[in-house]
């Protein structure tokens, strides 16, 4: 009997192929050859058989992406269902070196994350089992269970639930990380998700990790998670944790929270009388607060509970009663505002409320604490975690500490007392409290400073443009190009693979790692082993050429940067490509420079942020017109970094001086009008 074809939507088409859904359309329309639907109409959701896409993009000249992950994707769309997808999920088992079945996948395998495998290969689960540790091992444990995730909720109508980025769920795990609370031991996400808070609760040493969600997909996602990134055996149940508690009898350290946003039939009516509401009923449009009392009701004496929260719930007068109870008896001890784009919705500057209800005999703190890092210099290609982490875990680490008054830092931390928050409002709003301690002498101090460096960088970015060179127009060339992948065969580059970042802790090695960000900013090294350590160490050399795996912004951009001197002797961080050429062959800035271009840029904007650089191509040219290529885009690297620098060095003299005057620690001079 012949095996059934396996049908691709022209959206895996557009994944297969590293091109955009309107590139399969064209050709759908250009080429008479190719593929007829095999199910669904011309039109609508047409499904085609794999094998004679693959053929027919073999046939003209169209490379098939062979990353670990796309085979993956491609496999699970085009051979299961996500029902099916969803069961087999419930079936798998993971540890730190394994991935295996049980019977609810209906086969008995087992198999290394290196991808060795001692099932028949021609078993599509043992096939799946495969490619899933190829892809976990290439790409991370996160990425691969990504994949599965992201086919098996295709038809769950879930909205408002968004996945906790690392850096945001790494700084809720550290403030959890406080000399005043015992060693953390147990800790409780209602709302798991994906798993990345519980994952980095574990990472603080947490050992008792316990999950609800409302999902089954999310269920297994959150546990295959932590057994693929720890080897602690979680708990994680499935159901609605305000109307269902899984955990009803279960009290715990902590509890760390990303609520669904904006839910509108939370089981307002049929709670109304709940027992956790020991601060106020929750009305109808505050499912959030009614998040935050369940979390407190989870907690051990003593215990701290932290969520992820939009800003309407610090302002809305229908959640005023509540948050005045919360302010009233001390549960609500700091309130922390982050910038736009920390976390889905990235339109809205989230807050994360930390809330640790005063014990039995004890006598409640008569303040709290506000810190608004949206005042914090940005990066350049967005929020600057390790500044953010840095300043927040600085000011609440003294607040909880012995003398709460030394977390004030003008712009950034006010320790308020609780009456001042208790008017008619209660609005929890962090600027509304620090902008209103700002200090005028320090203000002034910080405009004087920024003022000197947007000066320095602004003689910077007129001494690169000077030295940029000139150049003549020319007709179109017709260049002969030449793919990464065939360099790599021709012996001309090698490719090291980006890794993920390791599971392990090495903090006790002070080499620097080039991140990421560091490679899209052209910023000198700035991770290290205890924050950014690689599963695989590379050393870098001068003249490697770094990629970030990730878009450098939401555009679709690309960014990639040729090491120099200074960069040599650090370690290349996780999601990052390198390639190493030959210098004798190759020239590192030409190479950089083309693989940036808009054609690369087209062909890799996929709708996923990682990319593999296989595809990527540059034209065949000797290495001295190679060179020549080469200086131009090394003075291009150079200004795009002084232009970035002067706007961000503008974008903080105008945001402090306004800051300054709004809050009325700053006055403009009067104007001499003689």
């Amino acid at each position: 009997m012949s095996k059934p074809a396996s049908a691709v939507s022209a959206a895996e088409i557009s994944r297969l192929a590293d091109v955009t859904r309107a590139t399969v359309s064209n050709w759908r329309r250009r080429h008479d050859d190719f593929p007829k639907p095999i199910a669904g109409s011309s039109e609508a959701r047409p499904q085609f058989d794999l094998r004679e896409v693959q053929e027919w993009l073999v046939e003209h000249g169209v490379e098939v992406s062979e990353s670990p992950v796309t085979e993956l994707r491609t496999l699970v769309r085009s051979h299961t269902t996500p029902d099916a997808l969803s069961q087999l999920m419930a079936g798998l088992r993971a540890s730190k070196r394994t991935w295996s079945a049980d019977k609810r996948a209906d086969v008995h395998s087992r198999i290394d994350v290196h991808g060795e495998t001692d099932v028949n290969s021609g078993d599509s689960v043992a096939e799946l089992l495969l490619l899933l540790g190829r892809a976990a091992a290439a790409d991370g444990n996160r990425a691969a269970l990504d994949v599965l995730a992201e086919r098996a909720l295709e038809d769950t109508a879930a909205t408002g639930v968004y996945i906790t980025p690392e850096p945001v769920a790494k700084l809720i795990a550290a403030l959890l990380d406080s000399p005043s609370v015992p060693k953390l031991r147990s800790v409780l996400d209602p709302a798991c998700g994906s798993g990345s808070l519980l994952l980095a609760a574990a990472g603080i040493g947490a050992v008792e990790l316990y999950g609800q969600d409302a999902l089954s997909v999310q269920v297994e996602r959150t546990r295959l998670l932590l057994e693929a990134e720890t080897d602690l055996e979680p708990v994680v149940r499935e159901g609605d944790s305000l109307t269902a508690d899984a955990f009803e009898d279960l009290r715990v350290d902590a509890v760390v929270c990303n609520p669904p946003y904006g839910q509108r039939d939370w089981g307002s009516g049929e709670l109304a009388f709940d027992t956790r509401w020991d601060y106020g009923t929750p009305p109808r449009g505050e499912p959030e607060l009614a998040w935050v009392q369940h979390a407190i009701a989870h907690l051990r004496p003593g215990g701290t509970a932290l969520l992820l929260l939009p800003p309407a719930v610090a302002t809305r007068p229908s959640g005023r009663k509540i948050r005045a109870g919360l302010v009233r008896k001390g549960a609500l001890r700091a309130v922390i505002g982050l910038a736009p784009g920390a976390a889905q919705p990235w339109h809205v500057g989230l807050q994360i409320w930390v809330l640790r209800p005063v014990r039995a005999g004890e006598t409640a703190s008569e303040t709290m604490l506000f810190v608004d890092t949206t005042a914090l210099p940005a990066a350049t290609e967005g929020i600057d975690w390790e500044s953010v982490t840095e300043s927040t875990l600085k000011a609440w680490r003294a607040f909880d500490g012995e003398n709460s008054s030394t977390a004030t830092v003008s712009g950034l931390a006010a320790t308020v007392r609780l009456v001042e928050v208790l008017d008619d409002e209660v609005d929890l709003t962090p600027a509304r409290y620090v902008r209103s301690s700002l200090d005028s002498d320090t203000v002034s101090d910080q405009v004087d400073d920024a003022i000197r460096r947007l000066s320095s960088v602004a003689a910077e970015l007129a001494e690169v443009t000077a030295a940029l060179g000139g150049w003549s127009g020319t007709t179109a060339k017709s260049w002969r190009f030449v793919s990464i992948a065939d360099l790599v065969n021709y012996g001309q580059l090698e490719w090291i693979r980006a890794s993920p970042p390791s599971t392990g802790r090495q903090a006790d090695d002070s080499r620097a790692i080039l991140t990421a960000p560091d490679v899209a900013t052209g910023s000198p090294a700035s991770g290290s082993f205890s924050n950014s350590a690689p599963e695989t160490e590379v050393e870098i050399r001068t003249g490697d050429v770094l990629i970030p795996a990730v878009r450098s912004d939401r555009t679709g951009g690309r960014s990639a940067r040729v090491a120099g001197p200074e960069d040599a002797g650090s370690i290349r961080g996780p999601h990052v490509h390198l390639l190493r050429a030959d210098r004798d062959r190759l020239d590192p800035w030409f190479l950089a420079g083309f693989l940036t271009g808009a054609e690369n840029v087209s062909a890799t904007r996929t709708s996923t942020i990682r990319f593999d650089p296989s595809r990527l191509r540059v034209p065949v040219l000797s290495l001295a017109e190679q060179q020549r290529y080469g200086e131009t885009f090394r003075h291009l690297f150079l200004l795009r970094g002084a232009a970035r620098r002067a706007t961000y060095a503008a974008e903080s003299v105008a945001e402090l001086v306004t800051t300054g005057l709004t809050a009325g620690a700053l006055a403009p001079d009067e104007k001499d009008e003689n």
